[in-house]
């Protein structure tokens, strides 16, 4: 279903998701520091771990758009 997307909506829904993930991981750890009151050290440790979500997914949702992209051109 997803590869019946265009390219340019799929990278866009990419944008959504690691914005997503860096401001989940981040506003978790907040939460997380204001009902434990531990300074800083969740929203740092949120927004490591969102960034690695994003990345490695991201990384993976591109190489999926990629791969689809060449197989439609491979095709014509």
């Amino acid at each position: 279903m997803m590869t019946r997307l265009p390219p340019t909506v799929r990278l866009t829904g990419l944008g959504f998701y690691i914005a997503f993930c860096i401001v989940g991981g981040v506003f978790g750890g907040v939460e997380l520091d204001r009902l434990l009151d531990t300074g800083r050290l969740f929203a740092v440790l949120g927004l490591f771990l969102g960034l690695t979500l994003a990345l490695t997914g991201g990384f993976l949702l591109l190489m999926d758009v990629l791969k689809t992209d060449q197989d439609k051109k491979e095709g014509q």
